[in-house]
């Protein structure tokens, strides 16, 4: 039997998402949930494109659907005006619906602010942490270990870079990139290396830059990237968003091992003096934006 991976998102979105899945034609019962029963028709040329995929299925789904699901990837879904406190209510009303029809899979957030819906889609679903995450700075993870490849002429494969924060203000860790067995600061000491600190400071500029860019595509291919490593039992250590269960509790991106079931913690983050800084500046901004939220929430009851 087939995993079976359901799709929530705007018409454009979703259809953009399953139309990379029919070109990859993975092991896969891809089932897309209209956000609007006016959807449920345009999604009739998928459907009929997936009979000349002999492994993935396309088909729309229903709420018995949720029952079935080993994941369900949630995509930007509101219009961008949309106020945030808007958002977290209708997500309440979203985890209501699919846990009371027996959802128990793996919640993936690829969208943006996904550091709040993680955290917020945890509180209102009584899942295990482990079972909810979003892409968090992973897409940018990809494109800077490819952009660090170019620039040092090896091999992506060879290149274990690190992003850690949120996809909009990503903290590249240079501290704990590796180029092969070596830090990539070690290259910083060689003299024979046409490779200096500036070179650090552009590249870290060039990905903040990227980050206030529109990400969907980058998203879709990490999505399916990491739905493959799992197909093929071959777990990947990514840093997307995850809960943090400290004190208060928040959701960040960090690196995670991400298989079949969900994620899992290995190590604490260890980062240098600076990136812990900037990181610990994230953190409680993003606590303080929680609390605002909840108590939002609070004050509308």
């Amino acid at each position: 039997m087939k995993p079976t991976l359901l799709i929530q998102g705007n018409f454009d979105q979703t259809s953009q998402l399953v139309h990379q899945l029919l070109v990859m034609n993975l092991p896969l019962d891809c089932v897309v949930m209209p956000n609007t029963t006016d959807d449920t028709p345009r999604y009739q040329p998928l459907v009929v494109a997936s009979a000349l995929c002999p492994r993935l299925t396309v088909r729309v789904g229903t709420a018995a659907d949720y029952g079935k699901a080993t994941w369900l990837v949630i995509l930007d879904r509101y219009a961008a005006e949309l106020p945030l406190a808007n958002r977290i209510a209708e997500l309440r009303l979203l985890m209501k619906h699919i846990i009371e029809n027996g959802f128990n899979g793996q919640l993936v957030f690829s969208g943006e602010q996904d550091e709040l819906l993680t955290y917020f889609a945890w509180k209102f679903s009584g899942l295990p942490a482990s079972q909810i995450w979003g892409l968090g700075t992973y897409p940018l993870t990809r494109l800077l270990t490819y952009r660090l490849a170019e620039r040092l002429g090896v091999g992506a494969t060879v290149i274990q870079a690190t992003v850690v924060g949120t996809a909009k203000s990503p903290i590249a860790a240079w501290s704990r990139t590796y180029v092969g067995p070596a830090p990539l600061l070690m290259y910083l000491a060689n003299a024979d290396a046409d490779f200096d600190a500036d070179d650090l400071d552009k590249m870290s500029s060039w990905l903040v830059r990227e980050a206030a860019e529109q990400q969907d595509t980058l998203r879709y291919m990490a999505i399916i990237r990491l739905i493959q490593a799992t197909l093929s039992q071959q777990p990947v250590i990514a840093p997307v968003t995850n809960i943090h269960e400290e004190d208060p509790v928040f959701a960040a991106a960090s690196p995670v091992l991400v298989g079949a079931k969900g994620i899992q913690h290995l190590t604490n983050l260890v980062l240098s003096e600076d990136e812990q800084q900037a990181y610990g500046a994230q953190i409680a901004e993003i606590r303080e934006q929680i609390t605002a939220i909840e108590s939002q929430q609070t004050e509308g009851k």
